[in-house]
């Protein structure tokens, strides 16, 4: 009877590269579980990656977000001609060339994106973090998972470097304070992805529930 019980207590995780069952089970510190077809991580000791660190990155990131776009980028002078841009200076422009596919998909990728990534992720951790229940967790999870290929802020970032050396051979470009932020929301962005545990905050989902 006791192996019985045993056996329907044990837990199994997927594999999310070829979905391969892995035996569940608590780790020790600084260790961790791969799956045994592929060699994948599956999962990483809570002590190891901590959800509060995750908390505080993607709460972080949202206020540079806001500081990125409010901030000019780059000052821009031609011939005497000044002009700062700020992020959504070159959506507009697409859009006044007619390229609306193109400025709906900067818009997306370089604002919308990175904000709704990391707020929804914000918003799942406040729940793990505090052990409060929210609403609607597990559909706000889902669309963080979703909008995680969205964030291409450090892209937006190496993009920027690019656009500068070009239109340096053109006139003078003098970086700005926006510039700043942009940095420091890619970091913090990647720093989420990497810290953001997803069996943890499943284990802490379920005991909410």
């Amino acid at each position: 009877m006791s192996k019985l019980v045993q056996a329907n207590e044990l837990r199994w995780v997927a594999c999310p590269e070829c979905e391969a069952s892995c035996r569940d089970h608590p780790l020790p510190p600084k260790s961790s579980l791969r799956c045994i077809r592929c060699g994948t991580l599956v999962k990483k000791s809570a002590e190891t990656i901590s959800l509060q660190r995750a908390w505080a990155f993607a709460t972080t990131g949202l206020f540079f977000a806001l500081l990125a776009n409010s901030y000019p980028i780059l000052t821009f002078d031609v011939a005497g001609n000044t002009q700062s841009n700020l992020v959504v200076t070159g959506i507009f422009g697409l859009a006044d060339q007619g390229y609306w596919p193109i400025a709906v998909l900067v818009s997306v990728a370089g604002i919308a994106g990175p904000a709704l990534h990391l707020a929804s992720v914000a918003y799942v951790l406040t729940a793990c973090c505090l052990r409060v229940r929210l609403p609607a967790l597990r559909r706000v999870l889902s669309f963080s998972e979703s909008m995680e290929s969205w964030n291409l802020a450090p892209v937006y970032l190496v993009a920027t470097i690019v656009a500068v050396v070009k239109l340096d051979m053109l006139g003078t470009v003098a970086w700005q304070q926006g510039t700043l932020w942009i940095l420091a929301l890619s970091l913090c962005s990647l720093l989420t992805v990497q810290l953001f545990n997803r069996n943890l905050v499943e284990r802490r989902l379920e005991e909410l529930e």
